[in-house]
């Protein structure tokens, strides 16, 4: 049986869990999916494809910074779908960008040149970290003799978190998946299993993957109280906070997400994740939210628009009915915390 944990400085709201919980009973939520399915790919590329791509995946829109975004392929993206279809892109060009010797080599320069746009420039933060993160990654991976991500699903015989070995425990090896809160780890896995890669022996131990998107929204929302009047003021004035502190929000942001998928009756956190970063990052924008009027050049992919439709065939976003937040002008922001695990 699942229960919630509670925080000194952060805790679960159930009453709002339940009213969102029975907000979504009603609705038809789309599957858990990834926009491209890396077609043509070999099979045992489309595992290190994602594992290196994860690995750097973090803080492409970080405060007081441009948002990172380019043009690919004629089309023009922002944050995580630029770097997936620039890494896709590289990588169709050059496939020994998915070898773990390559990623041992990796150098700061690499990663601006891989991801730098004709049009926008250099935009993504910290490359020495992010090339850091790479070349760790490929000496775990050659110390351990294993050529691709299938080895390590292998070697643990496809088990998320039960037994030993089992996967989050091996990905928590590597120094860009050992976030105690595993958000890299439980992406990855998400998109391994949604990419109809790998299959899991215990598949209901997979979580949700939180990221600061997921932060704001579920604030706003109040499926998270913070408890704490000093945390509270860090939140509004945007102080950076402690590690406990971003482990407590985002432990209870997982918590919460656990907790409204089963009583929604989803019994799909990866579903439930997709859903809320897709509308957090879209539509419960930082500074113009569109809580009760959606933009007419919202950026919410098309399968989850039907959510949107309320009276008069007015647009807003789908948990307005029962966030706390649509209504008010002062709105949490995500908290500010350095990191390189989300």
């Amino acid at each position: 049986m699942l229960t919630t944990t509670k925080y000194v400085l952060v805790e679960v709201n159930t009453a709002v869990c339940k009213r969102l919980a029975e907000l979504l009973r009603k609705s038809d939520i789309p599957r858990d999916e990834e926009g491209s399915a890396l077609p043509g790919f070999p099979p045992h590329f489309i595992g290190n494809f994602f594992l290196a791509l994860v690995a750097i995946c973090h803080q492409t829109s970080p405060r007081h910074h441009p948002a990172l975004e380019g043009v690919v392929n004629g089309t023009h993206l922002r944050g995580w779908d630029y770097l997936f279809a620039r890494f896709e892109s590289a990588a169709r060009n050059d496939a020994a960008l998915l070898e773990p010797p390559t990623w041992r080599e990796l150098a700061a320069a690499d990663i601006r040149n891989l991801f730098r746009d004709k049009e926008y420039g250099e935009l993504l933060t910290d490359t020495e970290g992010r090339a850091a993160l790479l070349r760790d990654l490929g000496q775990r991976m050659l110390a351990h003799a294993w050529k691709n991500a299938d080895a390590i699903q292998e070697f643990c015989n496809g088990r998320v978190a039960t037994g030993h070995p089992n996967l989050l425990d091996m990905l928590a090896e590597f120094r860009a998946y050992d976030d105690p809160v595993r958000k890299k780890s439980l992406f990855f896995l998400a998109l391994m299993r949604n990419s109809h890669t790998w299959r899991y022996r215990d598949d209901d131990k997979l979580g949700p993957p939180v990221d600061y998107h997921e932060v704001r929204g579920h604030l706003r929302i109040g499926t998270i109280d913070v408890k704490s009047s000093e945390l509270r003021e860090k939140l509004r004035q945007g102080i950076e906070v402690a590690s406990e502190e971003d482990f407590a929000i985002r432990q209870a942001v997982y918590d919460a997400i656990m907790l409204v998928s089963r009583d929604s009756g989803i019994n799909n956190p990866s579903q439930l994740h997709y859903l809320f970063w897709n509308v957090f990052r879209s539509i419960c924008t930082r500074q113009s939210p569109q809580c009760l009027k959606l933009s007419s050049n919202s950026t919410l992919p098309h399968r989850y628009l039907p959510l949107t439709v309320q009276q008069n065939d007015q647009r807003r976003c789908p948990f307005s009915p029962v966030c706390k937040s649509a209504r008010i002008d002062d709105r949490f922001v995500e908290h500010v915390f350095q990191t390189d695990y989300y």
